[in-house]
């Protein structure tokens, strides 16, 4: 008796995170997100962004929260990437990064 409880617990589970709205699973892709993006993990913060706009695309809400975030994570990787590059490299990259700098805060101003 004590395993079918257990199976029937698991099961139910299994039920609950199935069930789960476009809005709950983008809100989870963007936790990722933004976790990758803390440990520097440009790459695959930015392929969690993308699938989070395949695989959700009636999250709206979420969908204006992961623009920001797709800014926030270019322009960070820019500015990673200066700390390395010299000469021709380095102005592309400053530009690269600035103009992620006045889009995000282009952006933050249309969302208040």
């Amino acid at each position: 008796m004590k395993h079918f409880s257990i199976l029937f617990l698991l099961a139910g589970l299994l039920a609950a995170c199935a069930e789960q709205t476009p809005e709950e699973r983008a809100a989870l892709m963007l936790k990722e997100a933004r976790y990758a993006l803390h440990h520097h993990l440009w790459n695959e913060a930015r392929d969690t962004i993308l699938s989070l706009r395949h695989n959700c695309p009636t999250a709206i809400e979420a969908r204006r929260q992961a623009i920001l975030l797709l800014d926030s994570i270019e322009m960070n990787a820019a500015a990673d990437s200066l700390r390395l590059a010299t000469g021709e490299e380095w102005k592309r990259l400053n530009v690269k990064k600035q103009f992620f700098e006045r889009k995000l805060q282009e952006d933050m101003k249309k969302r208040d």
